[in-house]
């Protein structure tokens, strides 16, 4: 699993590549109110944001693809672009989390609209 320096770090840097903003979303729910309060409203409270982010293991995030993974399929097989694209960036995220790059390769590359590393997620998952 990454560090909380290691995310932070990596939503600087996605920030360009982030246009919906997916990949912070999913990053950011992983850090400690210390960490993610720069990415925060002002008014956000360390009481309100613990109410809010997650556990960082590799249980909660496998748990967050596979909850996703049949919304994924539904938008790769109906040709949604955009959607489908979002479903990519949202593994992205999760898969760096978890450190896994070198098994997946590139998980952002959405040919047919992601369906190739969305069979290779579910087979991660649940084969």
């Amino acid at each position: 699993m990454r560090t909380q320096k290691e995310i932070v770090d990596k939503i600087i840097k996605e920030r360009s590549n982030d246009f919906f903003g997916v990949i912070t979303n999913d990053l950011i729910i992983y850090l400690d109110f210390e960490n993610a309060k720069q990415f925060l409203v002002k008014e956000e409270t360390e009481q309100s944001w613990n109410n809010y982010r997650q556990e960082l293991t590799s249980e909660h995030v496998k748990k967050e693809m596979l909850n996703y993974l049949e919304f994924a399929f539904e938008k790769a097989n109906g040709h949604r672009g955009i959607s489908a694209g979002r479903s990519m960036d949202h593994y992205f995220a999760w898969i760096w989390l978890l450190d896994e790059e070198d098994y997946f390769g590139n998980v952002r590359d959405y040919d047919y609209y992601g369906i190739k590393n969305l069979n290779k997620i579910k087979e991660f998952l649940i084969d």
